[in-house]
């Protein structure tokens, strides 16, 4: 797994309940690029139409409901099949707890702390293959 799709499904889950923080910076991306010049409105570039449309039809946001819904999934599964996976998630990311409370909630060592972190990440990161929401290959 590479680490920038480790990355991506940290910050997933880190605004699982918060997706709107998302959308709120795909809206000012698109919005930063807009041109207020009187010109440009005239020939047609970069004008606010044009940026509406384009964050309407933003790939970014299609992306954020679909895993959204994903993550619905996959800890619907962790919280009926494997509790220990779906505390871990809940504290860590959810609740924002620090990395030593963690550790002594679960009674883990720095190394076996990490390790959980990483099989759930891989785990999520092997169901997001299968669904199709991440390219095995790239």
């Amino acid at each position: 797994m590479k680490a920038r799709y480790y990355r991506m499904i940290e910050k997933y889950l880190y605004h699982y309940y918060e997706p709107e923080v998302l959308v709120q910076e795909v809206r000012d991306y698109y919005i930063s690029r807009m041109n207020y010049s009187k010109t440009t409105w005239l020939k047609g570039y970069n004008t606010l139409e044009n940026q509406a449309i384009k964050l309407m039809d933003s790939r970014e946001l299609k992306e954020i409901r679909e895993w959204v819904a994903f993550l619905k999934k996959v800890l619907t599964f962790f919280y009926e099949e494997n509790s220990k996976y779906y505390n871990f998630i809940n504290y860590k990311y959810f609740q924002k707890k620090k990395k030593s409370e963690i550790m002594h909630i679960f009674e883990l060592d720095y190394l076996a702390y990490t390790e959980l972190n990483m099989k759930i990440i891989e785990d999520i990161y092997s169901k997001a293959v299968l669904e199709g929401l991440i390219e095995e290959g790239k």
